[in-house]
């Protein structure tokens, strides 16, 4: 009977545990990002480099914007572990597995034309 009335309790942590975490997460990530690094593909075709030197600025509010045309050069971003989606205004969307140690931000993901990629980023400023 006690565990049955603890089960609410111990799942209601469990939530909280994992907002801490994305939010975590977020404030790791909130700032202006250099690509260093992009891999490209698509339909069988990779390519190196197309991302090298564009900037994406990611706030704390939910929205970022990039000087990236292939990111729709704003958006909005919701994060779930370590899961980020987004939609470009023009209403792409991106699905990418996001990693942050130090000033370097990895991102390898999907959008929603098909493309697959790995990009590295290294904070500015």
């Amino acid at each position: 009977m006690l565990m049955a009335m603890m089960m609410p309790m111990i799942m209601a942590c469990g939530s909280d545990d994992d907002e801490s975490e994305d939010d975590a997460l977020l404030a790791k990530a909130i700032g202006t990002w250099m690509c260093t690094q992009s891999t490209d593909s698509y339909r069988g075709y990779t390519s190196q480099g197309l991302l090298v030197g564009a900037q994406v600025s990611i706030k704390s509010d939910g929205t970022y914007t990039s000087t990236a045309r292939t990111f729709g050069y704003s958006g909005t971003y919701t994060i779930k572990g370590n899961t980020i989606t987004a939609k470009s205004g023009s209403g792409d969307t991106f699905m990418v597995t996001m990693s942050i140690s130090g000033d370097k931000m990895t991102w390898k993901g999907t959008s929603s034309t098909g493309v697959t990629f790995n990009y590295l980023f290294v904070r500015e400023g």
